[in-house]
């Protein structure tokens, strides 16, 4: 028994593990990390409950109307009048007419491919936000890296010159200049890993990931070259937003027909039964076994009966108007969505190759040619040639390019998530 108690003891310790474990294992690349928000995002999640609403709605809009059963009873025996009784029942069916019915099926089925359309959109600007906020932590681990590698050179120059100095084949202020720089790149860590922490925190609440769960190191991978026109038309194609304006406009033109239909009237059939017993006080018979008797009359009654409101031409116009100017609404928005996705579309085009020559440019411009001249002043500083200030000012140069170069790379990261929302999906 001592046996098998440690056994579960050991178990639930190890199932957060295997846990852990098997999610780190399934989320290696930024699209498993999309596709684990999609799982795990409650908000999300909430959306997708809208889906089902309408469906139930739909169900609902189908059921036809109920029939009415009706009794009553009629009886002067507690007023002390006798020989009085009256029962029935009751009987009735509203009908409805000029296809109501099918008119708000159809409304309904707009309202699924609408909750449908607004969920899509949804799973696009959560994967937008998750390829956002993962480029500002890859950035972040970037300059982070960056910087204990610049600490750790700086460190070993320290020791080194600190070295030289006990020789005093330099001046104490080379290692004073040193101490200092380190403390810059120190503070500048610190900076980094506040950021870092930060980001990653922003990550994790978007994806729906456990702190025990590792974030995956990983490079975008970015189309170098797509068509503007092509993009443009698979906008036009596969916007869910505008999927939903065009559906919205064909609900609420369905919703005129309704509002035209509900306007007329519907018919209500009826049919009824009633047993009647009247006792006549004053008049006297003879009944079967020859007894004399007040005579009594029983009646029993069929009723049928059609019943049809009353309106005019004004019942529902109000109702039609107002159904009329929703569906000019949808359109409005329907041709706004139209004009401004391939602009929308354009920008975003724009803004990524712009950031693409950027980031191209600064590799080949600057930090590459930033790197060699740094390589050249130490060693005309190992020669003697220079000054130790010369080494520190090229370094500083190589870091800030450096920086900034990562800052260009989450840029291209960043504005090619913003070319897939504007797109409604991913490129291919």
């Amino acid at each position: 028994m001592q046996g098998r108690t440690l056994f579960l003891c050991a178990l639930l310790l190890l199932t957060p593990a295997l846990k852990a474990q098997q999610a780190a294992s399934t989320i290696l690349t930024v699209d498993d990390l999309v596709r684990a928000g999609i799982q795990n995002n409650r908000d999300l999640a909430a959306v997708r409950e809208r889906i089902p609403e309408a469906q139930g709605l739909k169900r609902q809009a189908g059921v036809r109307p109920s029939p009415t059963l009706g009794l009553t009873g009629i009886t002067g025996k507690p007023l002390g009048t006798l020989g009085e009784d009256q029962y029935g029942a009751d009987y009735s069916q509203l009908v409805e007419t000029f296809g109501k019915r099918g008119k708000r099926v159809q409304v309904a089925e707009y309202a699924i491919s609408i909750a449908e359309a607004d969920y899509q959109a949804r799973v696009v600007q959560l994967g937008f936000e998750i390829k956002t906020a993962y480029a500002e932590v890859l950035a972040e681990q970037r300059k982070l890296k960056v910087l204990n590698d610049l600490i750790a050179v700086n460190q070993e120059m320290l020791r080194l010159t600190e070295a030289r100095v006990k020789e005093g084949d330099v001046a104490p202020l080379e290692a004073n200049l040193l101490k200092v720089e380190i403390s810059r790149a120190e503070v500048s860590r610190r900076s980094a890993q506040g950021r870092l922490v930060s980001a990653e925190l922003e990550l994790r609440s978007l994806v729906g990931l456990e702190q025990a769960t590792p974030i995956p190191n990983v490079d975008f991978s970015v189309p170098t070259t797509v068509e503007l026109d092509a993009l443009k038309q698979k906008a036009l194609e596969s916007r869910a937003d505008l999927k939903a304006a065009r559906m919205e406009e064909e609900q609420e033109v369905a919703g005129i027909a309704l509002a035209k239909a509900e306007a007329k009237p519907n018919v209500t059939l009826s049919a009824g039964y009633t047993r009647q017993n009247s006792q006549f006080d004053d008049l006297y018979g003879f009944n079967t076994s020859g007894t004399l008797s007040p005579l009594r009359d029983r009646d029993d009654i069929l009723k049928f009966g059609v019943s049809i409101p009353l309106r005019t031409s004004r019942s529902g116009a109000g109702s039609v108007q107002a159904a009329a100017a929703r569906s000019s609404g949808a359109r409005l928005r329907r041709e706004y969505l139209d004009r401004t996705i391939p602009l929308a579309v354009e920008s975003a085009y724009q803004n990524w190759r712009t950031a693409q020559d950027s980031l191209q440019m600064l590799r080949e411009g600057v930090l590459d040619p930033s790197a060699a001249n740094l390589s050249v002043i130490r060693e005309a500083y190992r020669l003697g040639q220079l000054r130790l200030l010369d080494v520190l000012n090229e370094q500083r140069r190589l870091v800030d390019t450096q920086l900034t170069y990562i800052d260009a790379q989450a840029d291209v990261a960043r504005t090619h998530a913003e070319l897939e929302r504007a797109v409604g999906g991913n490129l291919p």
